[in-house]
């Protein structure tokens, strides 16, 4: 058993990350709400590795735990905090944020609404653009849905120590030998079955190398990832968002942003995509921040929260 406790940057809220699961379920993580734990396949050098994680302290002294039954090398340990630190953006120091925050009267609300509020971020790139294409023009719900017959059709699976199966999302390799006739039976469109493949084709063929794009800018990421089929402007930003963690990233075409900010900014109608670039300005360096917390305004309206 390995095992390994992790400071995490000040404030943190695992209340909030609870609550924004409950309107963005992801199928791989299994809460357990009484314990503040959860589980979680993470992929460590292709090898799949089930780790529990327990969240310990207070909002403005947050660390988390984590333990595995695996046996790990050294460098499986590291990769694996690695992967953890990343996915539950331990690190980001979110006071600059607030500062921008406090500093506009429709934000300074939700600053101190959704306190501690970070990125639950994908852990691998491929399974970030994966998710994003199957969340294309679909309600979260049965993008998770989708999400979660895929990982039982394609991933490999581990057992814990009840039994239950827990899922590694599929490696591009194993998406890649498949045709899109696979996926029809579970319920993915023609088109979007053949844009996940051939994604994971050209991930397999070298013609797509995901872990040089963290080297990257945005500019050079998105002229990387266009010419692919089925993978837009929108695509992208997301996966820079929430596979990434780009802090400065702002969504135009985002209809959720869109729901957002016409709330939050008391709009008559939608905001087009200009007046949304000029209410972000003022956002900036941290606009994929703000678009959070103005989505989890609307996040949490429909779980219809006390306001």
């Amino acid at each position: 058993m390995s095992s390994q406790i992790i400071q995490l940057k000040a404030p943190y809220s695992f209340e909030r990350l609870l609550r924004r699961l409950e309107t963005h379920p992801d199928p791989q993580i299994k809460v357990v709400f009484e314990q503040k734990s959860l589980q979680r396949v993470f992929r460590v050098n292709n090898r799949p590795i089930l780790a529990s994680i327990r969240f310990t302290g207070e909002l403005d002294h947050p660390s988390l735990s984590w333990e595995t039954s695996a046996a790990l090398s050294a460098a499986e340990a590291a990769g694996l905090e690695k992967h953890i630190r990343h996915m539950f953006s331990a690190d980001v120091d979110l006071a600059p944020l607030y500062a921008l925050m406090q500093a506009d009267a429709k934000l300074a609300p939700l600053a101190e609404r959704f306190r501690g509020l970070r990125f639950v971020l994908d852990d691998d790139l491929f399974q970030s653009m994966v998710k994003t294409i199957i969340g294309q023009q679909i309600n979260l719900a049965f993008a998770a849905t989708l999400t979660e017959r895929l990982l039982e059709l394609a991933g490999e699976s581990v057992q814990d120590a009840e039994g239950t199966l827990h899922y590694a999302f599929p490696a591009a390799d194993r998406i890649a030998v498949m045709e899109p006739e696979a996926l029809r039976p579970l319920q993915f469109s023609q088109r979007k079955a053949e844009y996940i493949i051939d994604l994971a084709r050209a991930v397999v063929n070298g013609r797509v190398d995901l872990e040089g794009l963290w080297k990257m800018d945005e500019q050079e990421i998105m002229a990387t990832l266009t010419p692919l089929r089925g993978i837009g402007k929108w695509t992208v930003e997301c996966m820079m968002i929430f596979g990434m963690g780009r802090p400065d990233l702002l969504p135009v075409a985002d209809i959720g942003l869109k729901n957002g900010m016409q709330l939050v900014y008391q709009l008559e109608a939608r905001p087009d995509e200009a007046e949304m670039r000029r209410i972000g300005e003022s956002w900036a360096p941290w606009r994929s921040y703000v678009s959070l917390y103005v989505w989890e305004t609307v996040g949490a309206l429909k779980r219809k929260e006390a306001w």
